[in-house]
């Protein structure tokens, strides 16, 4: 595990709509609480795009609750383009958001006429899930913009209010063993619900597809965070990420991670031989402390940023 390590910070995604999409994380999400918020400016990072031309705005949002912080972004320079026209579970890639509610029945009624539900909520059994009792309910839907949300109860935490925050992100790769590897050797140290196949036949409205068959599994940082959930679509096999596609792209398009020491998990970082979009760089420069950031990818080319505060 890279030093200093903890889990999901936020999600980054690109965004056609800023005021509609913070309206929408904000008000229905209940995501009233600003991390950060950036007006339209160049930005320096010219690793990512190849070119020395990009522009945007965006803000970071997230509920009273806590939990991963979800990052819009609007690009205005270079011209963003949809990664892909409709968003399906399983296309390779950041592929989902998953959020806690206090009741996935009650909350699937109450916002019929909010959220574009994929199907009616379900449930199943996971190994390990709600503190050993192992029922999971979830349904899934859809932002605005058509990204996958998924909606769930968790037994093993008591929700005062509608949403209990971003729990986790999920990852759709190729190779379930070869990817679950690569980010427990980046930082998810514990495996919260090990490799299972319980999800297939279930998912089958945010696939575009039928009969299912999908490997998952569910990780953690030991020293907190948010977790992430990498899986595998079997059938249909998931989509690979198109052509030429870039940062601030509509969609989702990056996991980030945090970790209190930036400088000694870059070094690891190159001493693992990991594949570099971005060297590290300072993105904000304070008076008292250096806000520093990298983007590695995974084996399947999935955006993977980590950030760390330095002080001075």
């Amino acid at each position: 595990m890279l030093k200093g390590m903890k889990g999901v910070n936020h999600i980054g995604m690109g965004v056609k709509n800023l005021p509609a999409m913070k309206q929408f994380f904000g008000t229905t999400l209940g995501m009233t609480e600003t991390y950060l918020e950036f007006p339209e400016v160049w930005n320096p990072m010219v690793d990512v795009f190849r070119t020395s031309l990009h522009k945007f705005a965006g803000t970071m949002l997230y509920p009273p609750a806590g939990g991963i912080v979800v990052e819009l972004i609007e690009m205005s320079l270079p011209h963003p383009r949809p990664i892909r026209k409709i968003k399906r579970y399983g296309d390779i890639g950041v592929n989902k958001i998953t959020l806690a509610v206090s009741d996935v029945g009650k909350f699937y009624g109450d916002y019929q006429d909010r959220i574009t539900f994929l199907s009616e909520p379900r449930s199943t059994k996971l190994p390990g899930w709600g503190g050993g009792r192992g029922e999971y309910t979830f349904v899934y839907g859809r932002d605005p913009e058509g990204n996958l949300l998924e909606f769930i109860s968790d037994p093993a935490t008591e929700i005062q209010e509608t949403f209990g925050g971003a729990r986790w992100l999920g990852v759709a790769v190729t190779d379930l063993e070869r990817s679950v590897a690569f980010y427990q050797s980046v930082g998810f140290d514990a495996v919260v619900v090990k490799p299972h196949e319980a999800f297939s036949g279930l998912v089958d409205e945010a696939a575009g597809a039928k009969e299912t068959a999908v490997r998952s599994c569910l990780l953690a940082n030991s020293r907190g965070g948010g977790m992430l959930e990498v899986y595998e679509s079997v059938k249909p096999r998931g989509r690979s990420m198109p052509f030429n596609t870039m940062w601030g792209d509509f969609g989702y398009f990056e996991v980030c991670m945090e970790t209190d020491d930036f400088h000694g998990a870059a070094q690891e970082t190159r001493e693992k031989g990991m594949d570099h979009l971005h060297s590290p760089a300072i993105a904000f420069d304070m008076e008292d402390r250096e806000f520093w950031f990298e983007y590695v990818q995974d084996p399947d080319g999935i955006v993977v940023e980590i950030i760390g505060v330095v002080e001075k």
